[in-house]
């Protein structure tokens, strides 16, 4: 096994770890962010929901689910952050905006590593590859 696809998959291993427990973390903060039972599910739908649709492909390794879920991610992210300055919801918001980071420099990381592990350097390379050019 060479060097980048040790990184890749070490990459891969933190980037599930922290997805996984950004979709466990952030229903609870939901939950108890909100008193009036329709906000919570309609919360639960715009802001959890939408993770849930990458975790089988990241469960496979597909570095394209990897990619576009840097996008995604920026959902917790955000939600984290507008409560970051609420003194009760400090810790747990904190935790989601570090956890979603973490998530984004592994996904990142993840993705540039297998692409080299796999001897592609370039963005023309990988179009090269795939037969796009």
């Amino acid at each position: 096994m060479n060097l980048h696809l040790k990184k890749a998959l070490r990459a891969r291993l933190v980037a599930i770890a922290s997805f996984v427990m950004i979709v466990l973390i952030l229903p609870i903060f939901i939950w108890f962010n909100h008193d009036h039972p329709t906000m919570r599910w309609i919360s639960l739908a715009i802001w959890w929901l939408p993770l849930l649709f990458a975790l089988p492909g990241m469960f496979k390794g597909k570095t394209y689910t990897y990619g576009w879920t840097g996008f995604i991610i920026l959902l917790p992210f955000l939600y984290a952050f507008y409560y970051i300055v609420d003194p009760d919801k400090f810790t747990w918001a904190l935790t989601l905006v570090i956890l979603s980071v973490v998530y984004f420099l592994a996904s990142v990381s993840y993705v540039k590593q297998y692409a080299l592990s796999q001897g592609i350097k370039t963005n023309a390379e990988a179009k090269k590859a795939k037969g796009i050019e």
